[in-house]
């Protein structure tokens, strides 16, 4: 062994552009899903949300539940359109952006209802983290973990591509 080891790529300045665009959105996008949430709290928990199971989401109408499931399709399309039109035709960096996009989306929507709410109080606060294609009922921590495992696989994907 000689001690020398082969640095790894850059990125360009192109992908960092990207990636700076992507990250506008994506914190714009949450902020805008965390004011519906804001809106939809005040309607059907006046005192106050606490989940505790997929029980907790009776005292929303199904037609109002079947909205969220659309808005949360439309969400998902909208981050992988975004990911499309800034990747060009490699799929591996199509998956990066998405990556990327949907983790600093899924992060900021959580820091957006903090600074709207004070929620949740702690990363091991309770939460519908989705509805598609049932309810996910899990600890805060959990999706933002994930998203910086996201982040991480992103960027390391960015890094090996030409």
């Amino acid at each position: 062994m000689t001690g020398y080891s082969t640095p790894m790529p850059r990125p360009r300045r192109d992908v960092l552009i990207a990636l700076a665009w992507l990250a506008a959105f994506a914190v714009a996008m949450a902020y805008v899903e965390a004011a519906v949430v804001v809106y939809l709290r005040l309607l059907y928990y006046p005192d106050g949300f606490c989940i505790e199971g997929a029980a907790s989401l009776q005292c929303v109408p199904p037609s109002a539940l079947a909205i969220e499931i659309g808005r949360e399709a439309a969400t998902i399309v909208m981050l992988v359109a975004v990911a499309f039109l800034s990747a060009g035709k490699n799929w591996w960096v199509r998956l990066a952006h998405f990556m990327w996009a949907f983790a600093l989306w899924d992060i900021f929507y959580y820091i957006w209802l903090y600074v709207l709410l004070r929620w949740p109080p702690g990363p091991m606060t309770v939460d519908v983290l989705f509805l598609i294609p049932r309810p996910w009922i899990a600890p805060v921590l959990m999706p933002v973990v994930i998203s910086l495992l996201m982040i991480g696989s992103a960027l390391a994907i960015l890094r090996r591509r030409p």
